[in-house]
């Protein structure tokens, strides 16, 4: 039996006998909960509405959570799919009907798929996220444990995984989940069968540092997920020094590809290379790189300017170093679109750029030098060179989530639909676990399409309290209720942010990088939400 083509709806009578079937039938018949989750997903893609089945509407509409229900901290859904997965796989292997059409819920979505007899179609019906034949073996790298005697080497290991997986996600080979992820679900306990059965994970990687003043000790392995068996197991031990950690960080990242995807490639002679060109010499340097790994997961401003300050004293030493330039333009960039401590008299998105043409002159095969690169020119108004150096940066690494949300909510902040929703649903499904700003973009779409219901619902996905951009966002998409009790909650959160966000409405839409078209309407919603933003000259 082989996946039906085109729509589903082709053979909508066919489905609908058998999702009853399966309803009536061993194992699901015991379980109304199951069942009411299976009758939901079928339905909704029958209707043609799959696109909106992900964890949060599931939960409301199914398990009956309230609307402060939060996905990243309630597996409810994830756990009741596995399950639901596991049923429906037993009955096809008991039953004795030769059924028409068969019902599956593959790994890794809540989209079902729909197969039948004698066809030769392999398209998949509404499904969302690939299958590991089409996508290649997926690795999910959990945080490296910190056995060492001082816990503040714990940003040692987090930048250790966090760098790890960076690597990994250079083979194109390779399906790598993003730490996000992986650390949500290595700090509920998850272990190798859940990652398995939750997220349709090939292998999973774990490691441990130990660290002391004089040498490192990074141990890993790797384990067949479906088996539970080692693939490989090895330890490494190097000076204390950032070379020391680099070559371990490639030595991991080659192993992996070539145990998993069995072939290296350009990418793999560029980790193998004796010495990178731009790599960074000296351990405060290195140190506060790893660090930066945590600021860009909280933007929190305590951090950036620890980072900020440390990366500029450190930066006149070690002035080669590609990722501190890059760390460093990220961080001023942050001043200047989000007024992260920000500075009177100075100019900080054009030292963001220079800074971002600094790494890139360090190293020219950094996928993270492009990256700022990139973001630098978006803000700066040179939309030529952000698609160059977005390519670039894509190219060197095609499956870094950051990156890919990154450089996908700037295509849709200039309207640019299409390709930027692509590489944020791209950045979703790497990382499903992820930071709140990774919801932006479909927040800005659901706006500007007067669909202000779809924008809550995303906003409710990703709550960023306390962040002045994400109150505004969520003003604009209550503007259509007339001084509601929420709509006056959130305008007076902006207002205790940002006093003077309203006067200062245009010049911030400029500051993000909005285009004319998605300006005006945002000033419109503003406007009639209550907001007294005046006109310009």
């Amino acid at each position: 039996m082989t996946e039906i083509a085109a729509h589903p709806n082709e053979l909508e009578g066919p489905i609908r006998r058998e999702l009853e079937a399966l309803l009536n039938e061993p194992p699901l018949e015991s379980s109304n909960r199951l069942k009411r989750f299976l009758r939901y997903i079928v339905d909704e893609t029958l209707e043609g509405r799959s696109a909106r089945l992900n964890g949060y509407t599931i939960a409301l509409d199914v398990f009956d959570k309230g609307e402060d229900f939060d996905p990243a901290l309630d597996s409810v859904v994830r756990v009741e799919a596995s399950r639901l997965r596991r049923r429906i796989n037993q009955h096809y292997a008991e039953t004795a009907r030769a059924p028409d059409v068969r019902i599956a819920l593959p790994k890794g979505t809540y989209v079902p798929t729909f197969e039948r007899a004698a066809t030769q179609s392999k398209q998949s019906v509404a499904a969302e996220t690939a299958t590991s034949s089409e996508r290649g073996p997926s690795v999910a790298v959990l945080p490296f444990k910190n056995f060492s005697p001082d816990p503040a080497d714990q940003f040692f290991a987090d930048g250790l995984t966090e760098e790890t997986i960076a690597n990994l996600s250079r083979f194109n080979g390779l399906f790598v989940l993003s730490r996000s992820t992986t650390s949500k679900l290595a700090h509920d306990g998850a272990d190798v069968r859940q990652l398995r059965e939750e997220l349709g994970v090939d292998f999973v990687l774990e490691g441990s540092v130990r660290k002391s003043t004089q040498a490192v000790r990074v141990t890993a392995q790797l384990i067949n997920a479906e088996t539970d068996r080692h693939v490989f197991a090895e330890s490494f031990d190097r000076p204390c020094t950032p070379e020391g950690v680099f070559e371990i960080q490639d030595e991991i990242a080659l192993l992996v590809a070539a145990r998993v995807g069995d072939r290296y490639g350009p990418l793999g002679r560029y980790l193998t290379k004796s010495r990178r060109a731009g790599s960074t010499q000296h351990w405060e340097t290195y140190d506060l790189i790893l660090r930066f790994y945590a600021y860009y997961a909280t933007h929190d401003p305590e951090l950036h300017l620890q980072l900020r300050d440390g990366l500029t004293r450190a930066l006149s030493i070690d002035t080669d170093s590609s990722d501190g330039w890059a760390a460093l333009s990220v961080l001023l960039l942050d001043e200047h679109r989000f007024h992260i401590n920000e500075r009177p008299n100075l100019t900080p998105l054009s030292d963001a750029l220079d800074h971002a043409l600094r790494a890139v002159s360090c190293d020219p095969e950094n996928s993270f030098a492009h990256h700022a690169l990139a973001i630098a020119y978006f803000h700066s108004g040179e939309h030529r060179d952000f698609k160059i150096s977005s390519e670039r940066c894509l190219e060197l690494n095609p499956g870094h989530s950051d990156a890919l949300a990154d450089i996908g909510v700037c295509h849709c902040l200039n309207a640019e639909w299409d390709q930027g929703i692509e590489l944020v649903k791209k950045a979703v499904t790497l990382s499903p676990v992820h930071p709140g700003w990774f919801h932006m973009a479909y927040v800005v779409k659901h706006i500007i399409e007067d669909e202000f219901e779809s924008a809550i619902t995303e906003l409710k996905k990703g709550p960023m309290p306390g962040f002045y951009w994400y109150h505004a966002l969520y003003v604009g998409a209550l503007s259509a209720e007339a001084r509601s009790e929420r709509l006056d909650a959130e305008l007076s959160e902006l207002q205790a942010l940002y006093p003077d966000f309203a006067q200062n409405a245009h010049k911030e839409l400029q500051l993000i990088g909005f285009n004319p078209e998605l300006s005006d309407k945002l000033i419109s919603c503003w406007r009639k939400a209550g907001l007294k933003i005046p006109e310009i000259s």
